[in-house]
Parts: structure tokens; sequence; C-alpha cells
């Protein structure tokens, strides 16, 4: 490292210049580099030792804008503190954008929560061409990642490692990859969306979980959001290539169409949000009635009624699914027991206040439904007395 040259002054801002070091060449940097017209410098393909690297191999190192480092070309011979270090001492020395490439690294990578915490923030963690290539660009681009967008892998603890603090390990482990979640609200703008960006935000927390929301309606809600630079101080991103909005490291898709490419990334949770009934088609229906798990979002209002009847009627509703899931919103207190009564042997949870989408709510909650997909234990269903369930005597308050 002190072999390379200092800083100075021969930064162009007119022509781009770029260094690259990867195990093999990567197609989607080499299609922005053709397209943007920036002057490579330098490409090294093959699995280094990082701190020999810049030592005896980089040249010019002085005169570029962009240093590429695809992680994947150090992981066999350099340990994560090493690699910190050469990074960190980069950033003191030069002036040019550091972009890292971690194919499939998630929300939760201490390698990663490391970079953003010395200001690193052009991450691309793209597992497919396209995203790559989307994430590529903004990294390439004059802004580059903001601090925002990177936000999604900080890790707080970090901040007190010099307090001997330890990082808390998950008990979470995956017992079945791609589980299917559906979504349906018994009307308009009764919470469906909200309850899928919160069950999108529970299952984003947990490290080594990956989940995606796919907006499987016509609303468009989750393509607005592109058009905003923030939410809640955390960053979004948009990549139309693939028609994906990620918002602090949330994953979420507008466009059903590209199924097929969402289902290639391998998610282990897919949520979809189907809407209100009323918009379902025969084929929308058997979609929903074919998940894992299905959450129905309901209210107790009595022009409500119709809708829940509707919604019944349309699914066939048995006495007891175990894989089904009634999310009743904005209910008083007192009325849960007698609609509980109601519903019988059905699963019923009355949701929290929930006014900001992306403020995680009924994490407990979701922690128990969902722990049979989440942990190795075994599963025991309660056998609850079997009630029958009669909405339809609802009093009027």
């Amino acid at each position: 490292m002190d072999e390379i040259e200092k800083k100075d002054n021969t930064y162009n801002s007119k022509v781009k210049k770029l260094i690259y070091v990867g195990r093999c060449l990567n197609n989607e940097l080499e299609r922005i580099i053709s397209e943007e017209r920036v002057v490579v410098i330098q490409r090294l393909q093959n699995e280094y030792n990082m701190t020999s690297l810049f030592k005896e191999d980089l040249r010019a190192i002085n005169q570029i804008n962009y240093l590429v480092l695809d992680l994947s070309a150090f992981t066999n011979s350099t340990n994560n503190d090493e690699i910190l270090r050469n990074l960190d001492r980069l950033r003191g020395n030069y002036e040019f954008r550091i972009i890292l490439i971690a194919p499939g690294y998630r929300r939760g990578n201490e390698l990663l929560a490391s970079c953003f915490n010395m200001g690193i923030y052009n991450l691309v963690t793209a597992q497919n061409d396209t995203q790559m290539y989307d994430q590529l660009k903004i990294c390439l681009s004059d802004k580059g990642m903001t601090y925002a967008q990177a936000s999604q892998y900080r890790i707080d603890i970090l901040n007190n490692r010099q307090k001997n603090t330890e990082v808390i390990k998950t008990n979470y482990e995956k017992v079945k990859q791609d589980v299917s979640i559906g979504v349906l609200g018994v009307t308009n703008h009764i919470g469906a969306t909200t309850w899928s960006i919160n069950l999108l935000h529970f299952l984003t927390t947990i490290p080594n979980v990956s989940a995606c929301l796919i907006e499987a309606n016509n609303h468009k809600d989750i393509k607005d959001i592109k058009d905003l630079s923030e939410i809640n101080t955390m960053g979004i991103e948009h990549y139309p290539t693939t028609a994906e909005i990620k918002v602090g490291g949330m994953e979420m898709y507008y466009d059903i169409s590209k199924i097929g490419e969402i289902v290639s990334q391998k998610y282990d949770f897919y949520i979809y949000d189907y809407g209100n009934t009323k918009e379902l088609s025969e084929l929308d229906l058997a979609s929903f009635l074919n998940k894992d798990i299905k959450f129905i979002i309901m209210g107790s209002k009595p022009w409500e009624y119709k809708y829940i009847s509707r919604t019944f009627n349309a699914i066939q509703l048995q006495e007891a699914q175990d894989s089904l899931y009634l999310i009743y919103n904005f209910v008083r207190q007192e009325d849960w027991k007698e609609i509980k009564s109601q519903m019988g042997n059905l699963n019923v949870y009355f949701n929290e206040y929930q006014p900001e989408p992306f403020v995680l709510h009924s994490k407990g909650y979701l922690e128990e439904t969902l722990k049979r997909y989440l942990t190795n234990v075994n599963y025991e269903e309660i056998n609850r007395s079997k009630k029958k369930f009669n909405f339809f005597k609802r009093k009027s308050k």
C-alpha cells in the first residue's frame, strides 16, 4: 500500500476512468462502460490477496474516478479484517469512489455493515444480470448510491464494538424455501398493502432470510414510491428493468408479469398483495387459495359485513383452515371478544394501530404465526373447541 502514489490533482471530471478487480469479467459492468464511454485503466481477473494486490499489481490508481472491487476475488485469500483495513487505507489516501460488488450478500452481513460505517455506500448485492446492471448504473452515476439507499446494510450494534458488545445471533433457521404468502383485503382501503409491507419488513429484518413483495393487483401503489427520495430516513432505489423498488433493503416488485424473473431470484418468502376481493379474477382467486399462508384483511364496521360475506363465499371458507388468518384493522378492544366468538374456530388477530406502513408492528404475532417456516422446532397444532362462525349476528353499537 505504501508504494501506491498519493492523491494528486489529475482527477478528470469529463472522462471517467475505472479500474476493475474481479474473479471474472462482469458483463453488466462492461455494458455500462461501453454505454457511458468509461475509460478502463486496468482489468484484473483472478483471485487475489487484497494487501498484495494493492502493493504490487495496481497502476495509475491516482488517476481514476472509480475502483470497482468484486469481493469474490478476495474471499478465499483475505479475511474480513484485512479487507476492511485496506479499504480504510484507500479511503484515507484517495478521492475516487469505491464500488464493492458482493453478489448475494444481504442485510445483516457484518462486512457490508462495516463498509457502510466507514462511508462506503456503493454496495452492489445483485444476484442476476438485470439487477446487477441497474445497481451498477446507480453506482457509476454522478451521484452514486446515497447514504439513505445504503443504510439498509447498517447494523447499529457495530457502533458499540469498542464497548465489547457482542453481535446478537438470531434463533431463526429456515425450514422451507419458496414459501408463498397471499394477502387479500375484503374491500378497498382496508389495509392489505400496509399488512403486506409489514410482513416484508418483519422478514427482511431476519438475517439469512430473503423475502420480496409482489404487487398482484392493478393499483400501482408500490410503483408510485419511485417518485420519493426516502421514507422514514430509508433510501429508495428504483430498478425499472426488473420493475423493482427497494425501501431500506425491502424488495418490492410492481409488475407481476415479470413473475418468472422474480421467482428466479429464489427468495425464501414471496408475499403477494392481491388487493381486494371485488377485483379478483378466477385465476387470481385460485392463485390466492394456492398460497402456503393466506391473510384476509378485514374490518368490523356495519357496512363492511357485506364485503366479509362476499369474500367468505368467494373462497368457500371452511370452519377450520389452519393456513388462513383473519386480520382485523381498526377494531375497538371492547369488541374483540364478541368478534372472536362470531369467528368460531378461525384464526383471528386484531392488528396494532399502524399509521406508518414502513414502521414494523405486530412482531410477536408474526414470530408465532410464521414460526413453522422459520425454526426447526416441531410444530404442534393446538386443537381448539369447534365453534360455528356467525358474523351476521354482529350487534350494532
